[in-house]
């Protein structure tokens, strides 16, 4: 296998798809598997005592608010995509669903990981490594939280940028946000400039680009890096509200200094419009976010 074909691979991945809900657990086992070889790691992982504390760790973390996680469903399932390998796999039980059953998983404490031959040309190249942590990345994920995955998967935070498969930005979107939103946060009105330069507020998109979110006004939000990463995490989220929305803050959100205040303070209080009324969020975006993303549920 070549570094090309690994990496077409890597942007085929068969990821679960329907009605738009978010599926993240293939682009994340694959990232913590990254991380391994980066890290030196061996190529086979125990199921039961490495990969489901840290792949449900991730899921918890980074992936949809769901009551169950599943890290199981990924560890199987790969194998389809030519990416992983269970030494065994063929004398486990499968489930009618067609996984393989979690109980055996973990009585059996079977292991798994990369193929060989994919693993010994990653562990060559560090290059290839970061490469496909990257399209991984932008492909499945809001740039706010590369960072939090790279730093909790064990993957470098700097990597020279190649050029991607994944869909470009419209660089117009960011521009046109903020003109709408008056170059301040729509959550707290932070407009801070250093001259006549605006620092630290953002254009964020409410449904995700890396889910199909369209680069278009009403589907983004000016918010100040605070409340960017807040939103996408899911530490807030909107609903409806009159003529508008309102900010919405999640129950799990909680602290003791006095920062905690730029989320409490805007529980329930309305969302700033943009200036132009029918470029106001689309409700389809806000249910998506809702769904996708906000952390349920929200402060009483």
């Amino acid at each position: 296998m070549t570094h090309n074909e690994f990496l077409k691979k890597i942007d085929e991945i068969n990821v679960w798809k329907s009605g738009g809900q978010r599926a993240p657990h293939k682009p994340l086992l694959l990232l913590l598997a990254l991380g391994r070889v980066l890290n030196d790691q061996e190529r086979l992982a125990s199921y039961p005592s490495e990969i489901k504390p840290e792949l449900a760790n991730l899921l918890q973390r980074f992936g949809p608010p769901r009551k169950a996680l599943h890290p199981e469903f990924p560890f199987g399932r790969l194998r389809a995509d030519g990416l992983w390998e269970i030494p065994g796999s063929e004398s486990l039980r499968v489930t009618a669903s067609g996984d393989l059953s979690v109980r055996e998983l973990e009585s059996r404490n079977v292991p798994g990981g990369f193929p060989e031959e994919i693993y010994h040309m990653l562990h060559d190249s560090s290059e290839l490594v970061r490469e496909a942590a990257r399209r991984l990345l932008e492909g499945h994920f809001p740039e706010s939280l590369h960072e939090d995955i790279r730093n909790a998967t064990g993957i470098p935070r700097t990597w020279e940028i190649r050029d991607s498969s994944v869909q470009p930005r419209d660089p117009a979107f960011r521009r046109e946000v903020l003109r709408e939103y008056e170059r301040r946060c729509a959550v707290c009105d932070f407009d801070v400039r250093l001259g006549d330069e605006l620092i630290g507020v953002e254009a964020a998109h409410i449904k995700w680009h890396a889910a199909g979110g369209p680069d278009e006004v009403p589907n983004g939000l000016a918010l100040c890096w605070l409340h960017h990463k807040a939103f996408d995490r899911g530490a807030i989220g909107l609903a409806a509200a009159g003529q508008g929305f309102k900010i919405l803050v999640s129950s799990d959100v909680h602290g003791r200094s006095q920062p905690i205040q730029w989320f409490l303070d805007f529980h329930d209080k309305p969302l700033r419009p943009p200036r132009n009324r029918q470029l106001d969020p689309k409700t389809e975006f806000i249910t998506w976010h809702q769904r996708e993303v906000f952390r349920k549920p929200a402060l009483e």
